[in-house]
């Protein structure tokens, strides 16, 4: 059997996604969508959100290895191995110039089979490109991922990439019987097929005729995969590119042993989305700000058989993530269920001679009152897009009355609230308050005394219920 010797040294998958490598977000968590287009760059950059929020990078998985980092200042290198091409043994070897069989029935089909499967590898890097192509136009905003259409370009790929992994082993250059080219081609080796065509070539008796044009059509071929010339190195750099691609479709689950229902029941959407959620812990009274970035290896120059480590391509601060303190301070009113009274001394009826008499009476007697209230608020819990949120609030009220009520005094409130886009506040709880009585045992509707003239008034704290409408500051 004809050869040509290629042994490809995969690069490392360090960079690269395996099939659990995607964050998952929680339900419900609000999307912030970002596309990679064909030059590595991110669209529509530069928004900032609150947290929590789930971060969707879109790439072409094939062409980019990524990595998405939310740190400030970031920088990560990657060390992909090169793919270096090196050799094996060969498997057969040609046999004696006296056979007209061997020439018709090995060397010559051999060598027509080696040059179809060049043109299949041609082909299959042809396609890989049209595929990483395909995947660049069809992942971007607006866009659903043609799964369908990809799965079928992967099945016209399987041939290329199936030859591929078998043609390595199975062939030699056609001077050589073993071992790899030299750095500078010479002469052919002595039983390699090359020599032996050129022995066919060089023996009057044998080369004639029909012989004559089979060792013709033989060394035609044998030429154009010899060492150094252009054909083999194409088969040698399209079969390693091949392999390297190979490599990364696996990383997708792509084998070229799926079943077809295999690749039926396989979900490759996933894969060309890394997801990170991002939530806001904030415990202490301070805000936070976090810088997403991104880096990217463009994998697409391997097409051309440049195999170094490629450039990294940084993105910085694409994306920022603010989260707010869970402390808030608000403003408003209160209703208190604590009575305010404001005594007097009235001139009622009742006394002789249709006189009129004084009494302690009321002048204002409200069950329910209003209070200026500043509360401070720490946050529990928040809905995902912030509309509404549970906190735990405490604060005080300033309740303000003349003498005949006891005098202004301060009072307190603490419970619940509910809170709208951060800026309302629906409060209830506890109100801790004042309540004022006459001083000296006397009641409403008792008659005054004669050596008094003014009222007095005591007041003392009692509990009640609050309940408070409060807006943060615009």
């Amino acid at each position: 059997m004809l050869a040509l010797l290629i042994g490809v040294l995969l690069p490392s998958p360090l960079f690269g996604k395996s099939a659990t490598s995607n964050t998952a977000c929680s339900p419900g968590t609000p999307v912030q969508d970002f596309y990679i287009n064909p030059n590595g760059d991110v669209t529509n950059t530069g928004r900032s959100t609150e947290g929590p929020v789930c971060v969707q990078v879109h790439y072409n998985r094939l062409r980019f290895n990524l990595s998405v980092n939310f740190q400030t200042t970031y920088s990560k290198g990657v060390d992909l191995s090169g793919v270096l091409l090196t050799g094996s043994a060969p498997t057969a070897q040609p046999g004696a110039v006296t056979s007209t069989d061997l020439l018709t029935s090995t060397i010559l089909p051999s060598l027509t089979q080696l040059d179809k499967s060049a043109g299949t590898v041609a082909d299959g890097v042809k396609n890989v490109s049209g595929l990483v192509s395909f995947l660049d136009g069809n992942i971007g905003p607006g866009k659903t991922f043609a799964q369908g259409a990809l799965k079928d370009k992967y099945k016209s790929l399987v041939p290329a990439l199936k030859l591929s992994q078998t043609l390595q082993f199975q062939s030699l250059p056609t001077d050589l019987i073993s071992g790899v080219c030299p750095a500078t081609p010479g002469s052919p080796v002595p039983g390699s097929i090359l020599a032996t065509l050129q022995s066919y070539q060089s023996d009057t008796t044998f080369y004639t005729g029909a012989n004559k044009d089979n060792v013709d059509r033989a060394l035609s071929l044998a030429n154009r995969y010899k060492c150094g010339s252009p054909d083999e190195t194409d088969l040698t750099k399209n079969i390693a590119i091949l392999k390297f691609w190979d490599s990364r479709l696996q990383e997708l689950g792509l084998r070229t042993d799926t079943t077809e229902a295999e690749l039926l029941q396989l979900d490759l959407t996933e894969f060309f989305i890394d997801s990170t959620q991002l939530n806001c812990n904030n415990i202490f009274n301070q805000s936070s700000s976090t810088a997403a970035s991104i880096t990217l290896y463009d994998e697409s120059l391997t097409l051309s058989g440049n195999f170094n480590t490629p450039s990294a391509h940084q993105d910085q601060n694409f994306f920022s993530l603010t989260c707010a303190s869970p402390f808030a301070v608000s403003a408003g009113i209160e209703f208190s269920t604590i009575p305010a009274r404001e005594f007097a001394i009235i001139k009622s009826a009742g006394g002789a001679n249709n006189t009129s008499v004084n009494k302690f009476g009321l002048t204002s007697d409200s069950t329910i009152h209003p209070l200026p209230v500043a509360l401070v608020h720490v946050r529990l819990w928040e809905s995902m897009d912030h509309r509404f949120a549970f906190h735990a609030s405490a604060g005080a009220s300033g309740n303000i009355q003349g003498q005949n009520s006891g005098g202004s005094s301060a009072e307190f409130l603490m419970g619940g609230s509910l809170s709208f886009f951060r800026t309302m506040f629906l409060t209830a709880g506890l109100h801790i308050g004042t309540e004022s009585n006459l001083a000296g045992g006397f009641k409403v509707g008792e008659l005054v005394p004669s050596d008094i003239s003014s009222v007095q008034v005591t007041k003392s704290y009692t509990k009640g219920v609050g309940i408070a409408i409060t807006f943060t500051k615009p």
